[in-house]
């Protein structure tokens, strides 16, 4: 990476509070394109079309996907309102309706995607120069399986309407002998467009938890760069949510195989075929059980995003306590967290027992998790959303880490030690 190119917010932010020069041991694991302003746009220029690819769309006929989810059918592409010095580039795309006789003209920000029958051209932003580039999404997406096959990990095969809609009725089918194990038990089952949500909790009480998913659901979608409606779930995620704890350490045991539910509100069974099971009990606190039900199914979400691969510990705990804020902001639980871990490590002075390599964190740990997290995307989320996808593409977090932000491990825990008021916070 050229030291020209502009630092991220974060990394600006390591400079300043600590005076050290950036490493760029990692920066050669992707060849940046010397017009990329920043870590964003050299991954959107590494597959981007060429001028003489995007001056072959000119009189082609396509559909247009927004970013609303709306979708423009057989529009004729008339012309792109392009950069003088670098025409591969554009910030607007003008058309011809299918019926209509005037052409429009629309933002290239507000489109997600040109599809002409298979082939597929994501709409991928140049955030600095503040222009948009068309990415082959085959190309890149061939690129993606080699590094995921060097690693034993695959892309999610993407499915059919039939096979979605022969999961779905699997699910239910699970869920109908789940109510009829439970037969004393007011067991209804409520379904929406990516949930089957079965408890006995009386009806009036199901739908703010219902929209909480569904607001997580979106959340991520937006995050991690999902088309509109894209179901991530195979058919539809499985939440089952009981009144007694008793109940729902039986469902575990009878249904899940797992004996190992002391002390949880709520757990997330994630297969690898790609099922997800989400189950839980309701407790003292609603605002709690809604902080859990996120948080537990999050984890399937992050499971069924984009590739097989495992997702480290403290980041898959970071996100889905970050969006557990985020779809249940009335719960006190994900900021009290924030605060001890803040507080511990002002008496710890680092985070204790191998937190970045670590498969399991200690309770305290997840505060620390979320607020990485969060200062991360408050930095960038275009550049969280490239870390995050580089992970499930085959980098390695840490790779991943200094492709986006440009930062070590020891770069970001400083950053988040400073926030804090812990100056020579360590790993």
């Amino acid at each position: 990476m050229s030291n020209s190119q502009p630092r991220s917010r974060l990394a600006v932010l390591v400079l300043w509070l600590m005076g050290l020069a950036l490493s760029p041991a990692l920066a050669l694991a992707q060849p940046r394109p010397s017009t990329a302003k920043d870590s964003v746009e050299a991954a959107n220029l590494e597959f981007a079309l060429t001028t003489e690819e995007v001056n072959a769309l000119t009189g082609q006929t396509v559909d247009l996907l927004l970013k609303s989810g709306k979708k423009e059918a057989g529009v004729t592409i008339k012309d792109f309102l392009r950069s003088k010095l670098l025409p591969d580039r554009f910030r607007s795309i003008e058309y011809l309706p299918k019926d209509g006789k005037r052409s429009k003209k629309i933002s290239s920000e507000l489109v997600f995607q040109l599809e002409q029958g298979e082939t597929i051209y994501e709409v991928a932003p140049l955030p600095v120069q503040r222009y948009s580039v068309l990415v082959d999404v085959k190309k890149r997406t061939e690129a993606v399986k080699a590094r995921l096959a060097a690693s034993g990990e695959q892309l999610w095969e993407p499915l059919t309407p039939e096979e979605q809609a022969k999961y779905v009725a699997e699910e239910k089918t699970f869920l109908e002998g789940v109510a009829k194990h439970f037969s004393s038990l007011p067991m209804q089952l409520h379904e929406t467009e990516y949930f089957l949500f079965l408890t006995d909790m009386p009806a009036a009480q199901v739908a703010p938890y219902v929209k909480q998913l569904d607001k997580m659901n979106e959340a991520l979608g937006q995050s991690f760069g999902f088309p509109p409606g894209h179901n991530v779930w195979r058919g539809k995620a499985v939440v089952v949510v009981f009144v007694s704890e008793i109940a729902f350490g039986e469902f575990e045991v009878k249904f899940m195989e797992n004996p190992d539910f002391a002390g949880a509100q709520g757990l997330c069974h994630q297969r690898s075929d790609g099922r997800v099971v989400t189950a839980c009990y309701r407790g003292d606190s609603p605002e709690f059980l809604g902080a859990v039900l996120v948080h537990e199914t999050a984890h399937g979400y992050l499971h069924r995003y984009k590739s097989t691969t495992h997702i480290v510990s403290w980041l898959n705990e970071g996100i889905s306590d970050w969006i557990a804020g985020v779809a249940v902001p009335s719960t006190p639980e994900i900021r009290r967290r924030q605060q001890e871990a803040a507080t511990l490590l002002r008496q710890y002075g680092s985070f204790q027992n191998s937190f970045f390599s670590s498969s399991r964190l200690e309770r305290w740990q997840y505060g620390a998790a979320s607020s990485l997290v969060q200062i991360m995307i408050q930095a960038n989320p275009a550049q969280f959303q490239l870390f995050f996808n580089g992970i499930k593409e085959g980098y390695t977090w840490q790779d991943s880490l200094m492709r986006a932000y440009s930062m070590t491990p020891a770069e970001l825990t400083a950053a988040y030690g400073r926030q804090i008021g812990v100056p020579q916070l360590t790993p």
